[in-house]
């Protein structure tokens, strides 16, 4: 069996960049799968009534994606501004700027999901490829820098 590795300036260079871009690529891929759904005209509005609530969801989602991208960003200069000095950042602080950076990216594609949601349920295109696309913008702000 292969032991896991321990987290290191490497590995976390290169798996936040790899983390990142898979979960930004999720929205790119809902779009297409929303936009197909409505060339093909496959549902029909389900649960009308429900739009406000996951509508609600959405935007709440929107401000806390925010919020924890301040603490990302302050722990990601933290790990920059050692990496450049040649210090070894700490595993705790490493594991911390992970942390940030999945519960961050998760918050960023909930619109995303929420608003696949929406479509299957109500049939909204527009709202729905709106939600999409805040969740791939939200996203991008998350994009690790530590060079």
């Amino acid at each position: 069996m292969n032991k896991p590795q321990p987290l290191n300036d490497t590995h976390i260079k290169n798996n936040s960049k790899i983390l990142w871009f898979g979960m930004l690529a999720s929205a790119p891929m809902f779009i297409v799968a929303v936009y197909y759904m409505d060339k093909l005209q496959i549902l029909e509005p389900i649960m009308p009534e429900i739009k406000n609530i996951l509508t609600g969801i959405c935007v709440l989602s929107i401000p806390l994606s925010l919020i924890l991208l301040g603490r990302f960003k302050r722990h990601q200069l933290k790990i920059r501004d050692n990496l450049q000095l040649g210090i070894d950042n700490t595993p705790t602080d490493l594991q911390t700027y992970i942390t940030y950076m999945v519960i961050g990216m998760s918050l960023c594609n909930l619109p995303a999901i929420l608003g696949m949601v929406l479509y299957m349920l109500i049939g909204d295109l527009y709202l729905s490829l709106f939600f999409i696309i805040v969740s791939f913008f939200l996203g991008l702000l998350y994009k690790p820098d530590l060079k």
